[in-house]
This record gives C-alpha cells, structure tokens and sequence, in this order.
C-alpha cells in the first residue's frame, strides 16, 4: 500500500483511471485480435483464389511459354518467376490462419506448396513456391500496401486521446467528490481557532452532506456550550470579587497587624486562584481573534516586567512576527517567566526561529523538577511537592494555562532538566 498516494483525491484519480484505463486496453486488445483474424480469413481466401488461377494459367501453357506468360502476369508489387528448385517450407510467423492447407485444397493433390514468407501485422510480404506439373516451380513474390495489414496506428492514437479524455474527467469528478471533504477537513482543523465561522455547505455526495450536517450541528452545539460557560464564569467572576473585596475591606480594619496581613495573604491567595481558574476555565480564548503579533515587543514587554530585579535577561531577534492571539500568549509567557523567577532564582529567555517553527525557551538555575513529574505538571492544580509553600506556593494551573495556550496555537511546550542544573521550558509554535 505503500505505492498509493496518501490523499483521498490520488487514491480516487489513479484507482478509476486504472480501472478504465485497464478496461480500455483490453476492449483494444480483443478489437485488434478480432480485427486480425477477420482480416486473416478475408485476405487468404482471396489470396488463394488469385494464385491458383495463376498457377492453372501458367501451367496449362507450354514449358517455352510460360516464362513470357508469367512476365505478363507479373505486376510492380507481383513478380512471377519459374525457378528449377524451392528451397523448404519456411516457419514464418503469419496472420494467414489455415492458408497453406485451403492452397492445397483449391489446387488438388499432387501439387506441392512451399511458402517462404506470408503476410503479418506490419508488413503484407509474401514469397511461395508452386509445383508445376513439369517438376519446375512457380515463384510468387510480392508485397501490397502497407496499410492494408499495418499496425493501426489511427486507432492507437484514438486510444490515447480517449484515455486523456478519460483522465480529465475523472480528475473532475474525484476533485468534485473529495472538495466537501477538504472543506470540512479544514473546517475541523480550525474550528478550534473560530467557532463562529459560518456553517459547512452541506453539498456533494450524500455521505458528504451529512456529514457536513453533523459537522454543523457540532459546531453549533460546542459553541453554545462554550457560551454558556463565558456566561457562568462571568456570572462566578463577579459574585466572588464583591465577598473577596468585602473582607479585604474587613481585614484593613482589624487592629491586630500580624492577623490582619495573615488575612490579607489569604484573601490575595484566593483571589489569585480564582483568577488562574478563571482565565483556565475560559480555555484556548476563544473570542481573541487572531492578529498580527510583534512576538519580540510582547516578549520584551513581560521581560521588563521582572527587570526590576535583574534577574531576567532576554536574547531575540530584532523583529520576529506572527498571527496569534496576544493576550493569551502574554499570560502564558508571564506564567514561565514568573515560574523562573519564583523557583529558580532567575530567568534567561531566548527567542528565535528553527524549521520553520517559532522556538521559545525560558531556563532558570532553580532545583528543577522529578523526571517523573515532568508530564504531570502540566495537569491543572498539580504542584511538585517542594513548590507548596508560602513563599513560593501556586494555585498549580500557570504551567496548564501555557500549554493550553500553546496547543491553541498548533504547538507544543516540553520540560527537561538542564545537566548542569535548572529547569528549561521550550515551546515550538508553527511560523
């Protein structure tokens, strides 16, 4: 199977043209084996009727005669010799079936016929030799036109011009009937990026429309999904920042210090949570539609977010763009840098192009994570065990976000340890 082409449209086109190129070959081939023995029978019968009336003229004459009769009879394409000997019967491969046996049967026994070379496809030659009743031998040596038994070329072009003429239209067809199929391919392939892109048209064969139907209907009902939940996290959004902001409020006017920034930290804690969960739960961002990204000004613009510090350097191009959504690869690269930051001390971030990929890494010289927790840091509210406290403590859905915003993209962001110590984040996102 390896010898098939990998889309529906190649396998389509060379199955049918082989199927009707296979049927046409071999209706040509029958066509031009009846043709051949048609022509066969037609051509001996009279081939026979004209020599033995040669050969009873010749012979009825005298033997002084029959020369000067046998040049009369001769033509420019039919030369009659009398010749003393005949060389033996040649096995030359004819398109004359049964013609030396219907030339004995028309001259009568006792004549010896001796053919050297009859007539085939390509060629109307013929050289035989007749026993006159004297001992000496008749010649007919000849040849027609080619065209009379030639190969038909007229029909083999016909043939190829038809078996054109076949491919077209079965390129036009297999294109028509695998079009619904690439439209609903790319359709799915984007619909992550745009579900609100018009609805499929439900066209082409009648598997071909229902499933765009069901494609359609799939849309519509994964986005009133996804808009039903907008509508709850705001909903949730707003009824949980007024209890949060009222014992913030509550907190301020504690007259006990320690107490009143233990709440503080609590209430900020549990804001912060909910405000990853919700930009979490809000998925791939959906309602951001893409647009033209300076990725070097928004990766610069996050990094001198934490150069307060000076514990993050930055190594980019000096402009690098791309179609995306800028707001959640703000928040996803926010997430690594802070992730650095906050485990390891320090950040170096390196921006650049490879493969035709956009290639963006974050290293840090922190502890680094288990091998075995490599994968699951990316599960929503996983932490590594050594992450869980005060001071450096998450709610465990920064590194969730950023692969979620980096599969939104068509990418992919991978963890590994560095040999000689730290943690480095790498994402590729096709350019």
């Amino acid at each position: 199977m390896r010898c098939l082409p990998r889309s529906l449209f190649g396998r389509l086109l060379l199955l049918m043209t082989a199927g009707l190129v296979l049927a046409q070959l071999a209706g040509t081939a029958i066509h031009l084996r009846e043709r051949q023995r048609s022509l066969g029978d037609i051509v001996s019968q009279e081939m026979v009727q004209r020599f033995a009336a040669i050969h009873r003229a010749i012979d009825g004459e005298p033997g002084a005669v029959r020369q000067r009769l046998a040049d009369r009879l001769s033509t420019p394409r039919l030369a009659l010799t009398i010749e003393a000997s005949a060389p033996q019967a040649g096995q030359a491969r004819t398109m004359l079936t049964d013609f030396v046996q219907r030339m004995r049967e028309q001259l009568g026994p006792g004549i010896e016929v001796r053919t050297v070379a009859l007539p085939r496809f390509g060629t109307f030659a013929f050289d035989m030799y007749l026993q006159l009743s004297d001992g000496n031998w008749l010649r007919i040596n000849g040849s027609a036109p080619d065209d009379i038994l030639a190969q038909p070329w007229h029909m083999l072009i016909n043939l190829g011009v038809m078996l054109l003429a076949i491919v077209v239209l079965v390129a036009f067809v297999a294109r028509s009937t695998v079009r619904p199929l690439t439209r609903l391919a790319a359709a799915a392939n984007g619909l992550a990026e745009d579900l609100k892109h018009p609805p499929l048209a439900e066209e082409g064969p009648s598997e071909v429309q229902e499933s765009a139907r069901a494609f359609n209907l799939m849309q519509t009902r994964i986005r009133s999904g996804i808009e039903e939940r907008e509508r709850f996290l705001a909903a949730v959004s707003h009824d949980l920042k007024t209890p949060i902001t009222r014992l913030r409020l509550r907190a301020e006017m504690m007259a006990d210090k320690n107490l009143r920034e233990d709440i503080r930290r609590d209430v900020n804690d549990m804001q912060q949570l909910i405000d990853d969960a919700l930009d979490f739960l809000r998925g791939k961002a959906v309602d951001e539609a893409i647009q033209p990204i300076d990725l070097v000004a928004l990766v610069e613009s996050v990094a001198d977010d934490f150069s307060n510090n000076g514990l993050v350097t930055l190594e980019a191009p000096e402009q690098l763009r791309f179609n995306g959504r800028p707001r959640a690869l703000q928040r996803a690269l926010r997430n690594l840098v802070d992730n650095a930051v906050k485990y390891g001390g320090n950040a170096r971030v390196a921006l650049g192009t490879n493969g035709g990929e956009i290639v963006l890494g974050v290293e840090d010289d922190g502890p680094g994570i288990p091998e075995s927790e490599l994968e699951s840091v990316f599960e929503p509210f996983h932490r590594v065990e050594s992450s869980r406290s005060r001071e450096t403590g998450g709610t465990g859905l920064g590194l969730a976000i950023v692969r979620q915003v980096v599969h939104g993209h068509g990418g992919s962001v991978m963890l590994c340890n560095r040999p000689e110590g730290g943690l480095r984040v790498e994402v590729r996102i096709p350019s």
